[in-house]
């Protein structure tokens, strides 16, 4: 989709899917963007999302903005009824930012862990391989 990069501000061990670099709306924003699959207003997002849960226009709207200023999504000033009015799109696939999301806590888990997280990684390759071997058997 684009050339661009994601470096998440932190990593939630215990978040599920996007959770776990984006904050929980801000995950459920973008995956209801993707699933929208064009260019999206906020009110096309809000009404997706309200019949899911309980939630404020002006919430989804300073979601998609933050998701804006992170650099996930990009938006476009376009004229509507009322005037003038965002129209939002993803800057990135999910897969682009989850590739880039790993790549940025990779190394910096590197620089600042490199022994450990080699060897765990090693580890986890000779764990794969034993577990393999003993299916072969």
């Amino acid at each position: 989709m684009s050339d661009e990069n994601y470096a998440p501000s932190g990593y939630r061990v215990d978040g599920k899917d996007l959770e776990a670099i984006l904050g929980p709306l801000e995950a459920d924003v973008l995956t209801a963007i993707y699933d929208m699959g064009k260019p999206v207003r906020v009110r096309e997002v809000f009404e997706r999302m309200k019949g899911e849960r309980k939630i404020a226009y002006t919430t989804v709207m300073s979601t998609m903005n933050t998701l804006y200023a992170k650099g996930v999504l990009d938006r476009k000033v376009t004229e509507g009824r009322g005037g003038l009015l965002y129209v939002y799109v993803p800057k990135m696939t999910k897969a682009e930012i989850e590739k880039s999301a790993v790549k940025h806590i990779m190394d910096s888990l590197m620089k600042n862990f490199g022994e450990a997280v080699t060897s765990y990684i090693v580890d986890m390759d000779n764990t794969k391989k034993r577990r393999e071997r003993g299916k072969e058997a």
